[in-house]
């Protein structure tokens, strides 16, 4: 097969990514009068600039497969967010959408950690998903606890009980440790604090961010992207997570256990206990997932969202998406969240992404995917084995753990394994895009998600593991109108 040229080979067909500049987290996900959309955050000056302002870049669809990029729409333009517009999420009113994000300011004086920064939760409304008002800042600095130190963001605002909540993810001041704030409020304006949680025991991470509230089958689960975890061996393997805990009855009941407020001199302070870290769920044990968010649309399902980068060691030297130059970052297909039997969240690609499957080819051991664009499916697995893509990367299963391997150091650009406790495997999907590979074991209960640059234009798949059927379904692309260049 012929060698492509790289950044435009590797542009994902299956995957929202920048035409050019940068994209990291999801934020402000939700379905409002049939259109969904999906900001995350951009930088749209990258590479020219590295250090590009970062705001809010905005894909818009009505099918999850047709999309259009409307620009960098919200930018650092305002003396609340002259340092960053950084990331939030959505909250859909009856007639009007309502956006929450974190507005950075740096005054020049501190390390801003422990001094130096303004943390403005910000709002803005839109009558339709596009044209935004202006920014209002809704609750700032004096509003946090004294415990808490500069690192205050990610508001996730939802309505429960007649009032609106808003959690933040925040890192203490005297142990460094990840905690979330919940706010309450009667108008999405003016804020009160009404409870705090951690994890008990030592310090989970120094920083939880990206808060989120799942509720499946009326189950309430609460997402964080916790920072800077150790590795548990089988869970926190890269250096930042994201992943869930299941909550016993709801997240104000956990929430309004801490009874000090704004008085307490550390989150959970009252004698009750926090939440355990034994219970943590992450979503995806492959290399390249973070920052994740929900939504639920007008049918009622839960999507997932997760940014496809991150920096691999706890001194952060690896780049994020090396080596593409003159564009970087990718974020996952949309993933639908149900709840297993078992209380595990199972994630699949939407079925508008199944829509996209052409007439599959059944092979017994080895396939070539040409072009490397393709649905792999690899039912009535049994025993242990290998699935091989190229001769660069591996699934291996055995004794019940399931290892994401490179291989190759190039391909891997220094990153080795991955693992996870499985069980018995029985079936195996594999997303296969361009740069990116999302590996779904036993109806999505164990996810692995990668990137990978290959020069090659195609990929052989060899299935070394007992199966009774193999098929790969070529997929058409989704489309990406870049309406406006910025």
């Amino acid at each position: 097969m012929t060698t492509p040229s790289t950044d435009d080979s590797w542009r994902p067909k299956l995957h929202l990514a920048p035409w050019h500049g940068s994209i990291s987290d999801p934020n402000g996900l939700c379905e409002f009068r049939g259109t969904y959309h999906i900001f995350c955050q951009n930088a749209p000056e990258y590479p020219g600039n590295f250090d590009s302002p970062h705001g809010w870049g905005h894909y818009a669809s009505r099918d999850l497969v047709n999309w259009v990029f409307l620009g960098c729409q919200v930018m650092p333009d305002a003396p609340s967010d002259r340092d960053g517009s950084y990331s939030g999420g959505a909250f859909v009113a009856d007639d009007e959408i309502w956006f929450y994000y974190t507005g950075n300011v740096r005054d020049g004086e501190g390390d801003g950690t422990y001094s130096g920064r303004l943390a403005n939760q910000t709002r803005m409304k839109s009558y339709n998903g596009i044209n935004l008002g202006p920014k209002e800042v809704v609750l700032d600095n004096s509003g946090y606890p004294a415990y808490c130190s500069c690192h205050v963001r990610d508001p996730k605002v939802w309505e429960q009980d007649g009032r609106m909540h808003m959690m933040l993810g925040a890192r203490t001041r005297t142990d460094s440790r990840g905690s979330i704030l919940c706010y309450a409020s009667d108008d999405g304006e003016r804020w009160e604090l009404e409870g705090t949680v951690t994890n008990e025991g030592p310090e989970f991470g120094y920083m939880w961010e990206c808060p989120d509230r799942i509720v499946l089958d009326g189950r309430e689960f609460l997402g964080c992207c916790p920072q800077g975890t150790e590795n548990y061996e089988f869970k926190c393997q890269n250096v930042h997570s994201a992943g869930y805990f299941p909550v016993e009855g709801t997240i104000l009941d956990l929430m309004h256990e801490d009874a000090s407020l704004m008085d307490a001199p550390a989150p959970h302070t009252t004698g009750q206990p926090g939440i355990s870290v034994d219970g943590f769920v992450e979503w995806d044990h492959g290399f390249d997932f973070y920052a994740c968010q929900t939504l639920v649309d007008e049918k009622g399902r839960t999507l997932l969202v997760g940014w496809m980068s991150l920096p691999h060691d706890k001194n952060d030297v690896r780049p994020y998406d090396n080596p593409t130059d003159t564009w970087r970052g990718a974020l996952t297909v949309e993933r639908e969240l149900t709840l297993g039997s078992n209380g595990r969240i199972l994630q699949n690609p939407v079925s508008e992404i199944d829509a996209l499957r052409g007439e599959g080819e059944v092979f017994e051991s080895s396939t070539t995917l040409f072009p490397k664009v393709a649905d792999v499916v690899i039912e009535g697995v049994s025993g242990d084995g290998t699935v091989r893509f190229g001769d660069y990367l591996e699934l291996r299963i055995s004794d019940g753990v399931s290892e994401l391997v490179f291989t190759d150091d190039t391909e891997g650009q220094g990153r080795k394994v991955r693992r996870a406790e499985c069980g018995d495997v029985h079936d195996v999907r594999v997303l296969v895009d361009t740069s990116i590979l999302e590996v779904y074991l036993n109806g999505g209960e164990t996810v692995f998600g990668t990137r990978y640059f290959d020069v090659a234009d195609s990929l052989e798949v060899t299935v070394d593991i007992a199966h009774e059927r193999a098929t790969a379904y070529p997929m058409s692309p989704i489309s990406i109108d870049y309406v406006v260049d910025r």
